[in-house]
């Protein structure tokens, strides 16, 4: 194909590839996940309105959450008036890692190759449908833009490999830089950086092995920096810990006691799962890896399909690697990355839903293996296609969360306060998107919610208890009703919602079920109904 030509091709692909993510987003419809209500919406207004300091924890732990990658969420949903632009734009990364991936497929795959087109095409096909990537497409979970980056450090890697041979520093160094930048931006994408650094120092002799890891790695930080730095910075200055709560055993912050912090309500339980997890989690139904039921055999069929290939490794060492593939230190380098990147997922997370990136390349790694294996041209052919079709075909997402379009995106109307109100959040359920929309000088606390007890003793807690027993303002209560979670909070500070003065929100996001009410402190309100009664008798 001419130059000029495969210029015009690529754009056509990175078009379609943007245009197909963005219908498929608006297809689904206006995104309402847990996330979003909790702290999506409220963390960048946070950041923007400097309240970090001025809050305490109004979207619990999330409240302390690098809000970097939600502002561009913010932005849009401020400066444009359908929210089904706004879910378009919201899948531009999907469309760009999308396309990023079947640059990675075309260098795997180069001119000449039998079958190219088919392998090409069912790779493409099984890395972007997988439960994970459908499920948060368009969403604001923050799982495609740190994708993204990463799939833009892995291609350059895996194009730089098939030009020359081993990779070069400078793409070392750019991979890692993308993994770094995807990291800052969502702190899970550790796994991925920390495979990268892994892989690119699997290589010979072992000083280039060396010289590799150590170019990734220092780009990592560098990247890592870039994104995640003035987030840090903010944190190590009003909490002495740059990723507070989290990791709190290591930097030990009087704000909050010393532990780590890390999610353990996922994952294998006993030895025979953690060997063989994929093969248990895949199935619909099965919440060892999620929040919400979903099935995906993609990472069953991969960890299958991988102990074939070493195990004919291992028995024919003589066999010269089929001739559909070439590039064997890309493939190579994308092997070492994925199995790193699993055993670093399932060490630490086990929540399926981090792993997008690997997702996306187990298409091209399972045909990769079916081509390795499988030497009769038909057969190997054969074998793909049914692979990849019921890999498609059976795979069932799950649905964080989505309404039909109606108006504007937040349809949020809050009844007025008294100005410089102290508002106390209700514990566990999502409320603080609603927080942008009252008046800037109320203040926003919740002494108990997914990471704070009544009772706790660090300096966070503490500064909640404080701000609730002196606020010489009106206080004010929000929960949702008609079950409010609120109460045992309400009682533990001696305070009592006044009555009839709870007032409701009307929200679309939550069919109107929030509400805030004034409070009063139970002594002041005894007395102010001991006078009434008196009043009344006289």
């Amino acid at each position: 194909m001419p130059p000029a030509a495969a210029r015009w091709a690529w754009a056509a692909a990175l078009a379609a590839c943007v245009a197909t993510a963005g219908w498929l987003s608006v297809a689904a419809g206006l995104d309402v996940n847990w996330d979003l209500k909790n702290y999506h919406y409220y963390d960048p207004f946070a950041f923007l309105e400097g309240r970090i300091a001025w809050d305490v924890a109004p979207a619990q732990i999330q409240t302390y959450h690098n809000p970097l990658a939600d502002l561009a969420f913010y932005t849009l949903v401020r400066e444009i008036p359908s929210p089904r632009i706004v879910a378009a734009a919201m899948a531009l990364p999907a469309g760009i890692a999308a396309f990023l991936l079947l640059r990675m497929l075309v260098a795997l795959f180069p001119a000449g190759t039998a079958g190219r087109w088919a392998w090409i095409a069912a790779a493409f096909a099984v890395g972007m449908t997988g439960a994970s990537g459908q499920a948060v497409l368009g969403t604001t979970m923050n799982e495609w833009l740190p994708a993204m980056l990463l799939m833009a450090g892995l291609t350059v890697i895996v194009e730089s490999i098939a030009r020359r041979g081993p990779a070069s520093v400078p793409a070392l160094a750019l991979g890692g830089l993308a993994a770094g930048l995807a990291m800052g931006l969502k702190l899970t994408y550790g796994i991925f950086a920390l495979a990268l650094v892994v892989s690119a120092a699997i290589r010979t002799p072992w000083r280039a092995g060396l010289s590799a890891a150590l170019a990734s790695g220092f780009a990592v930080l560098a990247g890592l920096a870039i994104t995640y730095g003035f987030w840090g910075a903010i944190l190590w200055r009003e909490f002495a810990n740059p990723f507070f709560p989290y990791f709190n055993d290591v930097f030990r912050s009087p704000w909050y006691e010393p532990v780590a912090w890390l999610d353990r309500n996922f994952g294998p339980r006993g030895a025979l799962q953690a060997i063989f997890f994929p093969f248990y989690f895949s199935e619909e139904g099965s919440r060892l890896a999620g929040e919400l039921p979903f099935r995906d055999w993609r990472l069953a069929t991969l960890m299958a399909l991988a102990i074939l290939v070493l195990a004919r490794r291992c028995l024919d060492r003589a066999r010269a690697p089929a001739e559909a593939l070439v590039h064997g230190n890309a493939w190579r380098f994308l092997g070492a990355f994925a199995f790193a990147s699993y055993l670093a997922w399932i060490g630490l997370f086990g929540i399926y839903r981090y792993l997008v990136p690997l997702e996306m390349l187990s298409g091209v790694l399972i045909v990769g293996s079916i081509i390795y294996l499988v030497r009769a041209r038909r057969v190997r052919a054969l074998a793909v296609i049914l692979a990849a079709s019921l890999l498609v075909a059976t795979t069932q997402k799950p649905d964080w969360g989505h309404l039909p379009f109606r108006g504007a995106y937040f349809d949020v109307a809050v009844p007025e306060i008294l100005p410089r109100a102290l508002v106390i959040v209700g514990p566990f359920d999502p409320m603080a998107y609603a927080i942008p929309f009252f008046r800037h000088d109320a203040r926003f606390v919740s002494p108990s919610n997914n990471f704070l007890e009544l009772g706790q003793r660090n300096l966070l807690a503490r500064r909640a208890a404080g701000l609730i027993a002196s606020h010489p303002g009106p206080l004010y209560s929000l929960d949702v009703k008609p079950f409010p979670r609120v109460d045992p909070v309400l009682a533990h500070f001696g305070l009592v919602r006044e009555p009839g003065s709870c007032l409701g929100i009307r929200s679309y996001l939550d069919d109107s079920s929030l509400q805030v009410c004034r409070l009063a402190r139970v002594a002041l309100y005894d007395s102010a109904s001991a006078r009434s009664k008196e009043g009344g008798k006289r």
